[in-house]
């Protein structure tokens, strides 16, 4: 066999080492989140508040489709899918729990409520380790705030972004994540005097 043959097998093999490799870390493939659905809060709010509220999300959010992927140090995998949707479904059916009246705005104006509620996701970020490389995790960047009538704001959450460490999979692990962040943000909001004060001028 010449030489030019040899080189040909050891690559051959190397590319089925990486191969098989690859299937036994289960980090070289493409994680799809076209059909996931949104994720609630696992504790549904009981007491909801008597208040006839509105929440706009922002285009950008719900149209946003492009991770930030920081994975280092592993074969090549993507989580690919409308991150934006997802986030945007975990915030309106979450809001739901929260408030006894509440519809879906496609622009913020002032209007016929007690409540308007912003919500937006500045940005996905995920990592994909290996079983060599460990630590896999996604992290939900965003805001939320609250604004009466006159379209003051009287409330907005301190906390902009939470980091999950992987578990399962990705399909499960992004809505999941995602409802880590909004579900703190509901009890925050659920939990300020200024909300409570707005729920004793509307009787």
């Amino acid at each position: 066999m010449n030489r030019h043959g040899s080189w040909k097998n050891i690559l051959a093999m190397v590319s089925i080492l990486i191969a098989i490799s690859a299937a036994l870390s289960g980090c070289a493939y493409n994680a799809d989140l076209a059909n996931v659905k949104p994720q609630l809060p696992d504790a549904a709010i009981l007491d909801k508040l008597p208040l006839k509220a509105v929440v706009f999300i922002p285009e950008s959010t719900r149209n946003y489709t492009q991770p930030t992927d920081v994975s280092s140090g592993c074969l090549a995998m993507h989580v690919t899918g409308n991150f934006g949707r997802i986030f945007a479904g975990t915030v309106e059916g979450t809001l739901k729990q929260v408030f006894e009246d509440l519809t879906v705005v496609k622009q913020p104006a002032t209007g016929a409520y007690d409540i308007l509620v912003e919500a937006a996701m500045t940005e996905y970020v995920y990592k994909a380790g290996c079983m060599g490389n460990p630590g896999s995790y996604g992290i939900v960047k965003g805001s939320i705030r609250a604004l009466d009538t006159n379209g003051r704001e009287i409330w907005r959450s301190q906390e902009t972004s939470k980091r999950s460490s992987f578990t399962g999979s990705w399909q499960e692990f992004v809505p999941e994540s995602m409802t880590s962040l909004v579900g703190a943000w509901a009890q925050d909001l659920t939990s300020q005097p200024e909300i409570r004060q707005l729920q004793k001028k509307t009787r």
